[in-house]
């Protein structure tokens, strides 16, 4: 997508597609990426912690609004957010996306230019489909809907599945690309449909520590698991000036640095 189609597209909207999470001061600039349906509401327990090291924005997906229409191209939407992410006064450090989110997260910091690599969290992501079709998925899909039912009226509802649609559409048509030079901390799940998650993202990574949490897709960002969560990013974010991740087998105890205590 070139510069001008972007702008073309995303020009007028009703809320822009970066939005501030968090404004506190502090030395650690984090984006948090939207994962499938395209809200940030799931990352809300995570950013209370992340904002303790400086300001998070989130990246919300397009098709939440009236007027507009989902993105079903991983590679447009990475685009897209670049441009977001690059127009930031000052660059980003941290990139985190839970599910569709870590795909998302690696894309974006592939198109970023002027020699600053954020470090990356993803959590529960994997860089290729996990089958043939969207109706993989289902499960997943029936999922965030349910959820998004719960606080949602019929509009945002409709306009949610939606975008929960073109982004499996999306999801199922697309293997990442490239390879990230900067640190990365992949957290994944023991009930995640991808159970070969690290070993599938290993060739893009070149710098990459691996966590395991015992649960599923969906209680990895919930209590109790949250907490656990937490403390593998303070180790990551701890370990920024101690010679960055090391590469581990999952659930073992390879990053550097002793974590600061959880605030």
């Amino acid at each position: 997508m070139s510069h001008s189609a972007q702008t073309e597209t995303t020009a007028g909207l009703a809320r822009p597609l970066l939005l501030p999470l968090g404004r506190r001061a502090g030395d650690i600039r984090t984006v948090v990426f939207h994962p499938l349906g395209g809200g940030l509401l799931p990352y809300l327990g995570l950013v209370a912690h992340l904002s303790r090291h400086g300001p998070v924005y989130g990246i919300r997906a397009l098709g939440l609004e009236e007027g507009e229409e989902p993105d079903a191209h991983i590679p447009a939407m990475a685009d897209r957010y670049a441009e977001a992410v690059a127009a930031l006064a000052t660059p980003a450090d941290l990139f985190v996306g839970w599910s569709l989110g870590g795909l998302l997260a690696f894309e974006t910091a592939q198109r970023l230019t002027g020699g600053h690599a954020p470090d990356l969290v993803l959590v529960d992501s994997s860089p290729a489909p996990v089958g043939d079709g969207p109706e993989v998925y289902d499960a997943v899909r029936r999922q965030v809907l349910s959820e998004a039912a719960d606080h949602m009226d019929a509009g945002a509802l409709a306009r949610t599945e939606r975008t929960v649609d073109a982004h499996l559409k999306a999801r199922t048509r697309h293997r990442a690309e490239g390879r990230h030079p900067g640190r990365t901390l992949l957290v994944t799940c023991t009930g995640s449909d991808d159970p070969r998650q690290a070993a599938r993202w290993s060739p893009h990574l070149a710098d990459v520590c691996v966590r395991s949490l015992d649960t599923d897709h969906f209680g990895v960002l919930r209590a109790p698991h949250l907490k656990q969560l937490r403390l593998h990013i303070q180790e990551f974010i701890a370990a920024r000036g101690n010679g960055g991740a090391r590469r581990t087998a999952p659930g073992t105890q390879g990053c550097r640095a002793v974590p600061a205590p959880l605030r």
